[in-house]
């Protein structure tokens, strides 16, 4: 027999996945450009869209919110946050020197070996694998599941906390940017950059893995301007 603990325990869970299942869906209308800066979110459309209970999108949205992808304006509603060429800066600079600081980490820890870097590495190659038919989308998550395995490499749990907290707005940042190596057909540089980065590791030389970072964030800045 299903004790009332038990319906109280699943309904819980039904709740939580389909919280999940709802940012999860937000975070990806916002970073594929489905969602545009500066647009209001339709409570209607969304819950429809997406089967869910008002409360359920309340719930999303107060966490999008949180993770900054999402602002609240009083007597108006919630919008897709727009992000000043100033944020986006600052967002990569703090990534940045993040990053950096695990690169740091990884080599005062040894932990560049052949036999650590096997996820750097697997996932370069899936970047080289890539044509100019795969998605920004597909793009950006190869780019993110890289530098979070950067820092994951660092074997640090509070940079690594920091990063993961702030990784919504690196994904923002990454979105606008990245997408330029898909449209300029730049897909080769794409997996380049990567491939440096992790020699550079690999090779135990701090100060041009940590170059190799910060002209990686540069180089997205600059080619993000002359988009725009």
């Amino acid at each position: 027999m299903i004790t009332e603990k038990k319906l109280a325990d699943m309904d819980k869970y039904r709740r939580t996945t389909q919280l999940d299942f709802a940012v999860e869906a937000l975070r990806a209308a916002i970073l594929s450009g489905e969602m545009k800066m500066g647009e209001r979110v339709n409570e209607v459309a969304v819950t429809n869209r997406l089967n869910i209970s008002r409360t359920t999108f309340r719930e999303a949205l107060r966490q999008m919110e949180e993770a900054g992808l999402l602002i609240r304006e009083p007597f108006k509603g919630t919008f897709v946050r727009e992000f000043t060429d100033k944020e986006i800066k600052e967002i990569n600079d703090l990534q940045g020197a993040l990053e950096c600081h695990a690169v740091e980490l990884i080599l005062e820890k040894g932990k560049n070996k052949k036999k650590d870097m096997k996820p750097l590495y697997k996932i370069v190659s899936q970047m080289e694998s890539m044509d100019s038919k795969c998605s920004q989308e597909e793009h950006n998550e190869l780019h993110i599941e890289f530098h979070r395995n950067l820092v994951l490499l660092s074997d640090n749990q509070l940079l690594y906390r920091v990063w993961n907290d702030l990784s919504q707005q690196f994904r923002v940042a990454m979105a606008v940017s990245q997408g330029i190596y898909q449209m300029s057909g730049e897909t080769v540089n794409f997996a380049k950059n990567h491939r440096e980065i992790a020699d550079a590791i690999l090779e135990g030389d701090r100060e041009k893995a940590q170059r190799r970072i910060k002209e990686h964030v540069t180089n997205s800045e600059k080619q993000e301007s002359n988009r725009l």
